[in-house]
């Protein structure tokens, strides 16, 4: 028997979600802010709601083109390794199902500052630092449900290697490498860095001033393809496929400022919405991008998605 939490989950879209993560923007600390949006743009719940209700999920996948981990269920504990409060998920985890389990009531945005509240307390830290990754508990539990999700999390570092505090991390996503000895007579090729696992060391490319990112991580020749099949051997850790905005496999979320980065350009615009991911707004305040069409004018921070497809094919019945 589903309890209160449960069928008010069950009623929330992705659209729902947007504004509930809109609501609790003031909430959340600036290191995690787009983080949690980009979030739920990568494990959109008309993905879900597709593939569950499915006679045949592997069917619908395959209409999709769905590649790599796309389903939230295999990777509970890992999805949102990317937010600085993922170091106290197991902590989140557990606060979630037990109120899950109680019958909360409220709107789901009040339901998740009383969680992250109450947690904060017990360890003693900013509640802002919580807001976030229970907000993602919350959409977890959603794609899950509580019998599921009411299990203890699994054994892993769980970010505690990354040690920077959120207000560092934040100011480095400003900062630009430096110009160097000879900097001054650097001005249209100017190098900067592209981090695209900022919790783990190594793991960024060279990318020249306007470069656009998919160019400039085929550079990269170490061996992506192993850990990510979908990356094409000596093509860089970005998966791609045409470089034109015509695929949607390069689709990235962008943790640091977009004053970074170029405006969406109309292509991009249009083919958005045969992509079908939620959250992009033409007016470039979404976190959530195509690499191939992202030209960089700084250092650039983002965050690499576990699969891709074709989901603007859910809201159109005639494509094929």
């Amino acid at each position: 028997m589903p309890t209160d939490l449960e069928k008010l989950l069950s009623q929330q879209s992705d659209g729902d979600w947007a504004k509930t993560i809109e609501e609790l923007q003031p909430a959340i600390h600036p290191v995690d802010r787009s983080a949690t949006r980009i979030w739920f743009s990568f494990f959109p719940v008309k993905l879900f709601r597709a593939l569950s209700e499915a006679e045949d999920p592997a069917a619908v996948a395959k209409r999709l083109i769905l590649k790599g981990n796309y389903l939230l269920r295999d990777q509970i504990d890992s999805s949102a390794e990317f937010l600085y409060g993922y170091r106290y998920w197991p902590e989140v985890r557990k606060e979630v199902a037990a109120a899950g389990a109680a019958g909360s009531t409220g709107s789901i945005a009040t339901q998740i500052r009383a969680v992250a509240a109450s947690l904060a307390s017990r360890l003693r830290i900013d509640e802002s630092l919580l807001t976030g990754i229970t907000a993602v508990g919350f959409g977890t539990l959603q794609q899950t449900g509580l019998e599921v999700f009411s299990q203890p999390a699994g054994s892993a570092n769980y970010g505690r290697s990354w040690q920077k505090s959120p207000d560092q991390i934040v100011a480095e996503r400003q900062r630009d490498d430096g110009k160097g000895l000879f900097g001054f007579l650097k001005s249209v090729d100017r190098e900067f860095s592209v981090n695209f696992r900022e919790q783990e060391s190594g793991c960024s490319f060279k990318v020249v001033n306007s470069q656009d990112l998919t160019m400039a991580a085929a550079a990269d020749q170490r061996d992506w393809h192993t850990k990510d099949s979908r990356c094409r051997p000596k093509e860089g850790p970005i998966p791609v496929e045409c470089r034109t905005a015509a695929c949607g496999t390069c689709w990235v979320g962008v943790l640091s400022p977009t004053g970074k980065i170029s405006e969406p350009n109309q292509r991009e615009i249009d083919r958005w919405k045969y992509f079908g991911y939620e959250g992009f707004t033409a007016d470039g305040s979404s976190p959530v991008r195509l690499a191939c069409q992202l030209k960089a004018y700084g250092n650039v921070t983002i965050v690499i998605p576990p699969w891709h497809g074709l989901l603007g094919k859910l809201d159109d019945p005639s494509a094929k």
